[in-house]
């Protein structure tokens, strides 16, 4: 039978088998979207050592239930062939993740190794020792095997891998990253030393301590390698448990259920054992005593015939044995004649020192072999002898290891239907969590037409539909800000540009008061005829840039000269620029038509001109610089998170992501020499109402950023203290 500890450590075998196949699923679907050999390498080993945990749990079941040698020697093979499946497996993913070098030449070595191992073991003849309350047996093949040497290799390369890439590598994440590696492979090495000392010393508190401690390692490899190596830096795998809802809803869903299923099985079986075991002691004292009597009822001493006659008419269980011994020890009556005519002494068995001693009863105890067996002992006290009835345990037992097997299946089934049921229903809490947290990071960005799809009528799903609805809102009060940051834009374009028209209306008012006058004059018709007409144009220039900076900004993509928008944004800014004395250079490089909304980027240039001019106000002037260039970039500043970041002197605003191959774009630059941006005034330069202007909403500079998304293009800020700011804004020259 089980002990309590033994019990307790199959059910730690059955957690690590779940983490075993959790992770085997995790790594293969990693595998599945970024191809990587090492996550399908890790996936494998995961299923391998999980193949390797089940052999155990499924061998220790399989001698519980007293199943033939046969059987137990073929799944000793398959927990061999699993650990050195597994052993490989490991090697191949250490090769991917340390790159070593000349790692495939070893691979091919250790290959052809454990395939002669996996040979040797499949094709073995088998020796199993067992021995009594010790479920896991000594194994011993007629071939050479090496499995667990085999096995602690490869964990020992991990360790020293780990160790050594820990020491060379400068990046935190991943120092930390190979601390639990390294940590999980010296656990793994604990593990099999305490195994190894629970079948030598038989002592089963060291099993249950191989286990744990495996299950430690083991969860140590998956969590150190599902960790992003930016995360590792700043959170331990326990708190990285904290930051999933799936994970913590797992934790109290399935481990509650299993700690339950599990303290009611302990509970339930130490009952039943304890019943079972009084019964099958009671029923052979209860026919010791029968035949206790009917010696007794003899008037002198039967003869070994009489006593033999005897034994055989009380019919005994199929394996229990029952015979008469002497005050000495001495056999007068046994099922073996030969025993019994020779008189073998049996002082050595537990049961007749307990008669000779004058003791009484029924109870578990050692035979003259050594063996434990289950039974009861009398004195006949009429003629100073004894009878001993006595049952090896394992067949006295066997109805109760089996019902203890069959009730360790139905917990094993039912740990895995409530593994299944809990990871559905945490996941159906979990996605629709998954999906508020991507719209608030989407709003977060900017995107206000982000919709969540609602997929339930519950609290979370309410929460959904108030989440749309609150979007639509701040859509709809995003387009009334933008309006009116467009028109703060055109009072200020509009105060400065007054002077602007007055200066040819003035003139046209002059030449047309002296029209009749001078009409007759050639010169002055001449004069008349050069200069009213670019007056005419001039004020149409400046109108019609105002009419296109007011329209609504509908998104209407054509092809664009960006060029010719930002003369038509800095005309509308040349009176602003005289009057605070800041001068503007123009650097104009030979651009494509590119797809895009004019308007919409008018406006971006706009407030980012804006605000350069208005940085420049004081008195002091400055000099504007408008510079635009073709080229072609392999990253593009995408802005998954609102931080800039710091590089030297400059700060570069956004996060930058691999396009995968070159892509054409075209690049303006927008410089001033104004009194630039603190580093944390960069950090939220981007943030919806963030502004440093007692009058400012708040609003141009995400509106900005808004409209260069919406073109897939991207904006990069650098300033210095002191010296000025730069925007860069780079635009594809295809869709």
């Amino acid at each position: 039978m089980f002990s309590t500890l033994t019990i307790i450590s199959i059910f730690a075998e059955i957690f690590t088998a779940g983490i075993l196949f959790s992770g085997a699923a995790a790594f293969f679907g990693s595998f599945l979207k970024s191809r990587k050999l090492k996550e399908i390498f890790l996936s494998m080993f995961f299923l391998a050592f999980f193949s390797y945990v089940s052999s155990i749990i499924a061998s220790q079941l399989m001698f519980n239930m007293g199943r033939g040698l046969s059987d137990l020697i073929w799944i000793q093979k398959t927990v061999a062939i699993s650990t050195l499946a597994s052993a490989l497996f490991l090697w191949l993913f250490i090769v991917e993740k340390f790159s070593v070098r000349f790692g495939h030449i070893f691979s091919l070595i250790f290959a052809g190794i454990a395939g002669l191992l996996i040979f040797n073991v499949s094709f073995a003849s088998v020796s199993l020792v067992y021995r009594e309350g010790i479920i896991e047996p000594i194994v011993n093949f007629s071939n050479p095997a090496y499995v667990r040497p085999f096995f602690a290799f490869f964990w020992t390369g991990l360790l020293v891998f780990s160790i050594l890439k820990s020491l060379l590598s400068k990046n935190k994440g991943e120092k930390r990253q190979l601390f639990y590696s390294a940590l999980s492979a010296f656990l793994m090495l604990l593990s099999m030393a305490f195994s190894f000392y629970y079948i030598r010393f038989e002592e089963p508190a060291f099993f249950l301590a191989a286990l744990l401690i495996s299950f430690v390692a083991i969860s140590g490899i998956l969590l150190s390698e599902l960790i992003p190596a930016q995360m590792a830096g700043e959170i331990s795998p326990l708190n990285f448990l904290k930051t999933r809802v799936l994970f913590k809803l797992m934790l109290i869903f399935v481990l509650l259920i299993v700690i339950l299923f599990e303290a009611t099985t302990l509970a339930t079986m130490n009952i039943s054992k304890g019943a079972l075991s009084r019964y099958i002691k009671s029923s052979y004292l209860k026919a010791a005593e029968d035949m206790v009597k009917r010696i007794e009822l003899k008037d002198t001493l039967p003869t070994m015939e009489e006593f033999q006659k005897i034994l055989a008419e009380r019919e005994m269980e199929s394996f229990a044995v029952a015979f008469i011994v002497d005050k000495n020890g001495n056999l007068l009556a046994h099922p073996d004649v030969k025993r019994a005519v020779q008189k073998e002494n049996v002082m050595g068995n537990e049961g007749v020192q307990a008669f000779v001693r004058g003791g009484s009863g029924a109870r578990e105890f050692k035979d003259e072999l050594g063996s434990t067996v289950v039974g009861a002992y009398l004195p006949i006290r009429k003629f100073n002898i004894g009878l001993v009835i006595e049952e090896p345990i394992s067949s006295a037992y066997f109805e109760m290891r089996r019902l203890e097997t069959n009730s360790l299946l139905f917990i094993i089934a039912g740990i895995i239907i409530t593994a299944i049921s809990g990871i559905f229903f945490a996941k159906s809490i979990e996605k629709p969590i998954k999906d508020l947290t991507l719209g608030a990071e989407a709003v977060a960005r900017g995107e206000l037409g982000y919709k969540i799809e609602v997929s339930s009528e519950d609290e979370i799903g309410k929460l959904a539909l108030t989440f749309n609805q609150m979007t639509k809102d701040l859509r709809d009060s995003q387009e009334r800000l933008i309006l009116s940051e467009k028109l703060a834009s055109l009072g200020t374009m509009a105060a400065g540009m007054a002077h602007e028209i007055k200066n040819p209306l003035v003139s046209l008012r002059t030449f047309t008061q002296l029209l009749q006058q001078k009409w007759e004059d050639k010169e002055f018709r001449e004069k008349f005829s050069s200069i009213i007409p670019h007056e005419i144009e001039r004020i149409n220039r400046i109108a019609e840039s105002l009419l296109k900076f007011g329209r609504p900004m509908k998104p209407e993509f054509s092809r664009v000269n960006v060029n010719l928008l930002l003369e038509e944004v800095l005309l509308l800014f040349e009176s602003e620029c005289k009057k605070h004395d800041i001068r503007v250079t123009k650097k104009l490089a030979d651009l494509p038509l590119i797809p895009g909304d004019a308007g919409q980027l008018s406006q971006a240039y706009v407030n980012i001109i804006k605000n350069a001019i208005e940085s420049m106000q004081g008195g002091k002037g400055g000099e504007l610089i408008v510079k635009t260039d073709v080229g072609e970039v392999i990253k593009l500043g995408k802005m998954h998170e609102r931080k800039g970041i710091k590089k030297g002197e400059e700060f570069v605003w956004g996060e930058e992501e691999e396009m995968g191959k070159p892509v054409p774009v075209i690049f303006t630059e927008i410089t001033d020499s104004g009194e630039g941006i603190s580093d944390d005034n960069l950090k939220s330069l981007f943030d919806p109402f963030f502004t440093t202007k007692m009058t400012g909403t708040g609003m141009g500079l995400p509106i900005t950023l808004r409209i260069i998304e919406e073109h897939k293009g991207s904006i990069k800020v650098r300033s210095i203290a002191g010296k000025g700011t730069t925007f860069i804004i780079t635009l594809p020259q295809s869709a």
